[in-house]
C-alpha cells in the first residue's frame, strides 16, 4: 500500500433515514498508518450520533484516535485503542449495530 491508497469508502443510507459514512485512506502520517473517520449521523437534521476519527497530533485530551457520541445534542470525546483498521471497523459496526436509532 502507498500513501493516499483509499482503504474504505462506503456510504449507506439506514431505513429511517440516518446515514453511516466508513472512509479511511493510507498515511504514514497517522499513527497506525491510517487516517480514517467512520461517522453515523442524521443528514436532514445534521445531528450526529456517532464518530470515530483520527489525528497526526493529540487532541481533546483523548490521543490520537477518538470515540465522539452525543447525548442529547451534548459531545462526549474519549480516546480509544487503535489495533488495526480491520478491527476498528469491526468495533464501530459493533457499536452503531448496539446503539441504532429506531
Amino acid at each position: 500500500m502507498t500513501d493516499g491508497d483509499v482503504l474504505v469508502d462506503t456510504a449507506k443510507t439506514l431505513a429511517d433515514g440516518t446515514r453511516v459514512r466508513l472512509f479511511a485512506v493510507e498515511s504514514s502520517s497517522y499513527p497506525g498508518g491510517v487516517n480514517y473517520r467512520f461517522q453515523y449521523y442524521d443528514p436532514e437534521t445534521r445531528a450526529e450520533y456517532l464518530r470515530y476519527d483520527n489525528s497526526q497530533v493529540p487532541t481533546h485530551g483523548a490521543g490520537h484516535h477518538h470515540r465522539y457520541v452525543w447525548v442529547d445534542g451534548e459531545e462526549s470525546v474519549t480516546g480509544i485503542d487503535f489495533v488495526d483498521l480491520e478491527t476498528h471497523l469491526t468495533r464501530f459496526k459493533t457499536e452503531l449495530t448496539d446503539n441504532e436509532r429506531t
